[in-house]
């Protein structure tokens, strides 16, 4: 369910028994002006991964492979080589929340400490194409450890 006051297109709800995070929105969010965006958009970014850290946790599952990584390709080679180690691990549902709380804090710091880097009229994007690709990487890994946690939450809670 969204908040009382809906500041952020992110939130938790019920499917079929089961708590989910929102996938994380495609678009910019509205801003009078470019710099309001680029801020909205990193509050959604916290609130995404803060959301599905907590659902994580609450889950409670034991370790298995992180199966939202089975061919996930991001830009930048270094994050790529992590998701390749990642994807031969297994890991428990706790585990999944603090890589996503790690991977969306430097995803939102990434975004939230580079401003002056902002492209005027597309403000979540950056001048910097190697920190483009980062952020982008940050943003495909976050958005996939959502995915896994919402799976995990349905194994879990599926019918109750």
């Amino acid at each position: 369910m969204a908040s009382v006051f809906n500041l952020s297109r992110v939130y938790r709800f019920v499917k079929d028994g089961a708590p989910q995070i929102t996938d994380f929105p495609d678009d910019s969010p509205d801003g009078v002006n470019d710099l309001e965006v680029r801020m909205k958009h990193f509050t959604e970014i916290e609130n995404f991964t803060f959301l599905g850290y907590v659902l994580a946790h609450e889950c409670g599952g034991p370790e298995k492979p992180i199966a939202s990584f089975t061919n996930l390709e991001v830009p930048d080679k270094k994050f790529q080589a992590l998701v390749a180690n990642a994807q031969t691990m297994q890991v428990s549902d706790e585990q999944v929340g603090d890589t996503l709380l790690d991977v969306g804090i430097n995803w939102e710091h990434f975004v939230a400490s580079n401003n002056n880097l902002m492209i005027p009229g597309n403000p979540l994007k950056v001048t910097d194409t190697v920190l483009q690709e980062q952020i982008d990487s940050l943003d495909l890994i976050s958005e996939a450890l959502v995915r896994e946690v919402n799976l995990r939450a349905k194994a879990r809670f599926h019918g109750k």
